[in-house]
């Protein structure tokens, strides 16, 4: 483990000296802050909690634990608690001590047990505070934790400044919710920090390359597609902001959250073109981004990908695939890739036809495979870099040389970068479009027979990703494995209407006029006949080992978006590894890794490199750079590369301008923060003042207490009944979610739950249970905090009646089940202030009465396994009841089998008095 910077010794000492919200900027240490302050806090004599750690944090922290410990016996390590430890074991582990991850749910339900020793407990860390809310089970965690144990220490830590800039007064929100007074911030350009860093800077060499001519149409392209869809959408609903909801904005990741966050409150009444155009807007925002970050041939196959998913017979194509950018941008990719020679010419041609088709690709096509700049760049640097450290080996100048670390944005770039310096040395020759690098060509083999593989009908199917009316998702389009399968051979090329007939989409390039403006069905269709062909061919043909395209990484079936670390190892690099023996030395290695693995500082301490590539612009790695040579490690030298009045520039620019201003706003409200001195729970606050608004509201003396099932803590209610006043039991509950007393049964529904459950028949079956053993039976449809309190627009009920009909649903469960009543919720806050109503004057449940209901009826269904129109029928009938349906249905197949049974038969599955009701009812007449 290195040593701790100055300012990151500060940062552990103002977390000792009080309880505080710790923010520091990306790449500045906080792993390393959190570890250290661990190491002091959590020893065996002390209990410590460590909330919303994910998998990766836990691994790591366990490592910087083991690495602290210095041969002391008694230090602390990390302690993990899943699903999978039971209830005894928990109160076990509490008891030991130390420091302990686990999950929010599972220490809420835990501490309203009274597993957890809460005198115990010395406190708790709170990693990624910016989830933090008033509603969320943190806040539930941290407000009993207070009222029990006050001595308790709290300390949150984010890296995310942003998250407590946006909205109204989110900070003090944060500050309220975790029950702080104090904010401590650690920018980038805090002065402590920029001493540190100062001391010592690595020679920098800034590589600005200019995409190529093709790249800068596709850019303009895109962003072109995006405006067209972006005023579409405006159009189409008039929820957001426009300052905010623009072309600008859109070239950033955060741009998705935030088009979803301004639709939220009405997303359930959006209809499906809506929603499918905000699924189309992430779509060509990442087109936009794969545009550098993709190979030619990736990218083209991610974009026929796009419009595979797109051929669905029930729903309109986007708006985007009909203006004259999405032409473009299709008729450009594939231009990067290959070109179709005219029959004429390929005529003239035989040889190099039956060469073309020997190497397994279309003889009619002219390889195009535009390199991107950067992997040739990157070639020359590493070549360069290698003689460098050769040279002043040999001379004696330099023994200690450390590996090249390329660092990239994604485990897709590690693994074409690995591929195509494995494979540098080595081109074919593809006749007419001449020699190519060896992984080009790979890639678009693999991208024919992939084409081959959809157009055989076995490549499956996919839908649009849009979602429909009633909020349900039918496929993802963001995926470059997903696809539809494509028409038929004899269908016409072009899908929708001419070009020329098209409306004309606001947006389109001015571009247009020099570039032929096929539609980019007929591209596609034209790419699929061509690679028919390569089938029909391939499957005579010859093996290809001989030609250079074996294909040893096994690339072809490989989904880009879905490599893992096995692609990071060194054998998969080095075909050839069986003819050499010994270790390289760490002046000829080159490591390649994405981001993501970079995690912290200790990262490059680990590696040791002498000389770092930027292959993408990362801030947060820059500042894991500066840190690395700030601790005393030798830097040669680190390029940085970036393609110059790119997206990805403006992107980089941009993270670095929102995370300086979201600082400044932040100290500017540190300053002025107005937060109350009473420990009052914020939520009981407001809850009083809902209940203030009421009248004639009475609250039952004593503690009134709610049994909950143990499922239900992963929304909030429980935790504002919790500070409501009611004491609330979990208890793994088979009949209902809530029993507010013995006679009381309540199935709380979530809008997307509701939709979910009606339409698998989940609901029935649990209407039906909760009839069956309760007096009152109640369905709370529970709407989201800040949403529209509507199930659907005046303008979309339908007078008629519809199997997938929401209401028309609603409307069959009232009517089987007269008795149970459906009570509306605008929000959490409001169910809290119904409860106490539905309470009122009424007895305690019974626990014990309640965890047994529902055990031993082996008649209650716990999900649907008949089919529910012919049971709404069957249930319709005379002498049937809600508890003797069943036996019936188990009896008799169908509808028919019932109504030609015998008396006998009946009365053996009915009894005598429903046996004779439901045969007479059958038989009689109707004159």
């Amino acid at each position: 483990m290195t040593a701790l910077l100055p300012f990151q010794r500060r940062a552990v000492d103002a977390l000792l000296d009080e309880d505080a919200l710790c923010i520091v900027a990306r790449g500045l240490g906080l792993r390393r802050v959190v570890a250290e302050f661990c190491r002091i806090c959590a020893t065996p004599q002390a209990l410590v909690f460590l909330l919303n750690a994910s998998d990766t944090e836990e691994q790591a922290l366990q490592q910087q634990l083991m690495a602290l410990r210095s041969g002391h016996a008694d230090a602390c390590t990390l302690r993990v608690i899943k699903n999978e430890t039971n209830p005894a074991a928990r109160a076990q582990l509490y008891r030991q001590g130390g420091l302990i991850s686990v999950t929010s749910r599972i220490l809420v339900v835990d501490l309203l047990n009274d597993i957890v020793p809460i005198e115990l407990v010395t406190g708790l860390i709170v990693l990624d505070a910016n989830r933090v809310t008033a509603e969320s089970t943190e806040a539930f965690i941290l407000r009993m934790m207070r009222s029990r144990n006050p001595q308790a220490f709290v300390k949150a830590v984010s890296e995310s400044p942003e998250s407590f800039t946006l909205g109204f007064a989110p900070l003090e929100k944060t500050l309220k919710a975790l029950g702080l007074r104090h904010v401590q911030l650690w920018p980038r350009f805090h002065v402590l920090v920029q001493e540190d860093l100062a001391c010592a800077k690595a020679p920098v060499a800034e590589l600005r390359l200019p995409p190529t001519r093709a790249m800068i149409e596709l850019q303009q392209a895109a962003l072109d597609c995006v405006s067209a869809t972006i005023s579409e959408l405006s159009s189409a609903t008039k929820l957001l902001d426009p300052d905010a909801i623009n072309v600008e904005s859109s070239l950033f990741r955060y741009f998705d959250a935030l088009v979803k966050r301004m639709l939220a409150p009405h997303w359930h009444r959006l209809n499906a073109r809506v929603r499918g155009m905000v699924t189309d807007l992430a779509a060509l925002r990442r087109v936009a981004e794969l545009i550098t970050a993709y190979d030619c041939v990736s990218l083209l196959k991610y974009l026929d990908t796009l419009l595979l998913a797109t051929k669905s017979p029930t729903q309109a194509p986007p708006l985007w695939l009909a203006s004259d950018s999405a032409n473009i941008l299709y008729s450009v990719a594939r231009s990067r890739v290959f070109s179709r020679r005219t029959a004429a010419e390929a005529s003239g041609d035989e040889a190099n036809a039956d060469q073309m088709r020997l190497l397994g690709l279309p003889g009619s096509i002219v390889p195009a495979l535009e390199v991107p700049p950067k992997l040739l760049l990157l070639a020359k640097l590493l070549e360069e870099v290698g003689v460098a450290n050769r040279t002043a080996i040999r001379q004696g100048r330099s023994s200690t040389s450390g590996p090249v670390l390329v660092m990239t944005g994604s485990a897709r770039e590690c693994q074409m970068i690995r591929t195509f310096l494995a494979t540098a040395h080595k081109t074919v020759d593809l006749g007419p479009g001449g020699k190519h690098p060896k992984m080009m060509a790979d890639l678009l083999r693999g991208f024919f027979r992939w084409k081959a593989h959809m157009n055989s009908g076995s490549g499956g199917t996919a839908g649009r990703g849009r979602s429909n009316n009633n909020g349900t998702n039918s496929g993802a389009t963001s995926s470059p494995s997903v696809a539809a399968p494509p028409q038929p051979q004899s269908q016409a090329a072009c899908r929708g209407a001419p070009a020329a007939k098209r409306r004309r989409v606001r947006g389109a390039s001015a571009a247009g006029a020099k570039l032929p403006r096929a539609p980019a069905d007929a591209l596609e269709q034209e790419t699929a006949t061509l690679a028919a062909h390569i089938e029909i061919h391939a499957d005579g043909s010859q093996s290809l080992s001989h030609t250079g395209l074996d294909d040893p990484h096994g690339l072809e079936g490989i989904n880009p978006d879905d490599i893992d670390d096995g692609w990071l190892d060194a054998a998969d690099e080095m075909p050839e590894f069986d003819e050499f023996y010994g270790i390289l030395p760490a002046s000829e290695t080159v490591l390649v890794r994405p981001y993501s693995t970079s995690g912290d500082s200790d990262f490059l301490s680990l590696l040791q490199p002498t000389h770092i590539i930027l292959y993408d612009p990362d801030p947060a790695f820059i500042r894991q750079v500066e840190m690395y040579q700030a601790q005393g490690h030798v830097l040669s030298q680190v390029y940085f590369m970036v393609y110059d009045n790119s997206i990805e520039e403006q992107r980089y620019l941009s993270a670095i301008r929102r995370e300086r201003e979201s600082f400044e706003t932040l100290i500017r409200q540190n300053a002025s923060l107005v937060i109350p001195i009473s420990t009052a729970s914020p939520v009981n606050a407001l809850l009083l003042a809902r209940r203030s608004q009421r009248t004639a509201v009475h609250i039952p003396m004593g503690t009134p207490t709610i049994v909950v099932d143990v499922r239900e803590f992963y929304s909030p209610l429980p935790s504002l009944l919790h500070a409501a006043g009611f004491n609330v039991v979990p208890r793994t509950i088979a009949v209902g979610d809530y029993i507010l007393h013995d006679h009381l049964c309540v199935e709380r529904k979530s809008l997307p739950d509701l939709i979910q459950s009606l339409r698998s028949g989940r609901l029935f079956n649990q209407a039906e249970s909760m009839i069956a053993h309760y007096s009152y039976a109640v369905l709370l449809i529970e709407f989201e905090m800040n949403t529209s309190f509507s199930l659907q627009a005046i303008g979309s009920l339908n007078p008629d009646i519809a199997v997938n009909s929401i209401n028309s649903q609603l409307t069959m469960l009232v009517l089987t089940f007269p008795r149970l009543r459906i009570v509306w919720s605008s929000s959490p806050y409001e169910t809290a202030s119904i409860f106490t109503e539905l309470k009122r004057d009424a007895a305690e449940p019974d626990i014990d009465r309640a965890v047994a209901m529902g055990q031993d009826d082996s008649s209650v269904e716990k999900e649907s396994i008949y089919a529910s129109h012919p049971i709404a029928l069957l249930q319709s009938l005379l002498g049937v009841t809600l508890r003797n349906y069943q036996a019936l249905a188990n009896k008799f197949k169908s509808i028919s089998d019932i109504c030609a049974a015998s008396k006998d038969d009946l009365v053996s599955v009915l009894g005598m008095e429903a046996a004779i009701k439901l045969y007479e009812f059958i038989r009689s007449s109707i004159n």
